[in-house]
């Protein structure tokens, strides 16, 4: 069976998808979206760098779904869920099932629980299922401990360490981190609380809840990582006092005591990049990743084969507890 995809919001994530959508035997590409107007009217095979699709690229969500009456949409614009929800409701009353980016969207009871429950009640309504995941988090802080999980009698702690080189990320990554700018800029952009990673929180919500934590206090913290001397990678150099990146902590504790750790650093020149996991448990597990998980072709992959866990599913709005396991292949 082949279930028919739209494609919404083409972006790096976005055509990456598409490009690993095309490769699928499971997956016809029926339309893309997306507002930008330099794309709009070009053939998606074209932007793929590949014989025309016969896809022409659109910025009328409403009618392309209309017209086209996809099974599934890979939806990836934006990380803050205030900002798609007007996208993503109006895709699910229309019936169609979602797998997003939206890093809020991990965990959204958690920031905008109102949202959450609009979200739901329109998938309830209209039969379809909604999916927030990706790479990180959807994976590396989350799904991955839990997955190791499996094999463990008892867990009592657990910590994840990301540590990536944003030198080899898209510039939006590198944007989002502060790759470049001066300390005062840094500071100015982290106090308008919509700057940095996103979805460390969602992360210690969701293993929380999948490692049976009764959290009670979620907390976490951003600071930047400066550059103490020139750093060059490529044809870039940063000097001295420039930001490199960042590096976001977190905490969640239940009943006082810190039951789960998170430590994310992403910045330019990382020369020693990697995840790891870490469970205090029986038995204890302890995975690393030399050279981390390369985070855009991650979680382009993750939002196709998790999109299509999604369509074994009920309606309603999902996380990465509720779907059978995303896995390569059909």
């Amino acid at each position: 069976m082949s279930h028919r995809t739209l494609f919404y919001g083409l972006g790096p994530i976005g055509l990456k998808a598409a490009e690993l959508a095309k490769n699928r035997s499971d997956l016809e590409i029926v339309a893309a979206v997306d507002v930008d107007p330099t794309l709009v009217g070009k053939d998606l095979g074209n932007l793929l760098g590949l014989d025309p699709l016969g896809v022409e690229v659109t910025d009328d969500s409403i009618t392309a779904v209309a017209m086209t009456r996809p099974d599934l949409i890979v939806h990836c614009t934006s990380s803050w869920l205030p900002r798609v929800e007007t996208e993503l409701l109006s895709c699910l009353e229309a019936g169609v099932n979602i797998v997003s980016s939206t890093e809020e969207l991990l965990w959204p009871c958690l920031s905008h629980p109102e949202i959450a429950d609009r979200l739901d009640k329109a998938a309830l309504a209209s039969g379809a299922a909604i999916l927030g995941t990706g790479v990180n988090p959807g994976f590396i802080m989350d799904s991955l401990p839990l997955f190791a999980s499996s094999v463990c009698w008892a867990v009592r702690k657990a910590e994840c360490r990301r540590t990536l080189d944003a030198a080899q990320r898209r510039i939006p990554f590198q944007n989002k981190v502060g790759v470049g700018l001066d300390l005062e800029e840094f500071e100015a952009k982290a106090a308008t609380g919509a700057f940095g990673h996103i979805g460390l929180r969602e992360s210690i919500a969701l293993l929380g809840a999948g490692l049976g934590f009764e959290l009670d206090k979620i907390e976490q913290a951003v600071e930047p990582i400066v550059a103490e001397h020139d750093v060059t990678v490529g044809d870039r150099t940063l000097g001295t006092g420039k930001v490199l990146g960042l590096r976001n902590t977190g905490t969640g504790s239940s009943a006082g005591e810190t039951v789960i750790s998170m430590d994310f650093q992403a910045y330019f020149g990382c020369e020693a990049p990697m995840d790891e996991v870490i469970l205090d448990s029986d038995p204890p597990m302890h995975l690393q990743i030399p050279g981390g998980t390369h985070g855009d072709l991650a979680t382009a992959a993750m939002l196709i084969n998790a999109g299509v866990r999604l369509l074994e599913t009920g309606p309603g709005l999902k996380t990465m507890l509720q779907i059978p396991l995303p896995r390569v292949g059909a």
